[in-house]
């Protein structure tokens, strides 16, 4: 009985085995300054730091190139400047971030563009309403110094209209 139910148990454990996925991959895999093992799921920020491992790569796929001592203090002492010189160009994950950055902004550009022009929008529905009613003669009524209600007379109504009627034409068209 126990030979006949042991393929079963094995053909379910390495079909359980074969549908995980692989999370060993999805690291990042380094040796820092001081010589400790790193493993994170962002790339290492430092120039020093090279990945023995990166997402989606197999081991060994990435080994760091092995430097002799004079080469590594070569490298520690200053460069004299050329005068012909070029920046070096951006690595891609700064790349990446310099056009997230980019697009965030615009993003963020437009949609302050979209709220400022619903407000404007808003305000204009509200000025042809108030200037509608003027005109149609409903009673309107402006506050005083002291905060009361003074009703406007017939004179005022038309000073009224005509500040409304400039104010449409300047914000409005």
């Amino acid at each position: 009985m126990l030979r006949s139910s042991a393929p079963c148990l094995l053909a379910a454990t390495l079909a359980a085995v074969l549908a995980a996925p692989a999370p060993a991959l999805a690291y990042w895999q380094w040796r820092d300054a001081n010589g400790h093992m790193v493993y994170s799921d962002v790339p290492p920020s430092t120039a020093a730091a090279r990945a023995l491992r990166a997402p989606g790569r197999h081991a060994g796929e990435l080994q760091p190139a092995q430097a002799a001592p004079a080469a590594e203090a070569a490298s520690a002492a200053p460069a004299p400047a050329k005068a012909s010189a070029r920046p070096a160009a951006p690595t891609p994950e700064e790349a990446f971030q310099k056009r997230r950055e980019a697009s965030l902004k615009a993003a963020a550009d437009e949609a302050r563009k979209e709220t400022e022009a619903a407000e404007r929008a808003a305000r204009c529905a509200q000025l042809r309403n108030y200037a509608t009613g003027l005109q149609q003669g409903m009673r309107a009524a402006v506050a005083g110094p002291d905060g009361s209600l003074q009703h406007l007379n017939s004179e005022q109504r038309q000073a009224e209209i005509l500040k409304t009627s400039a104010n449409l034409e300047k914000h409005c068209n």
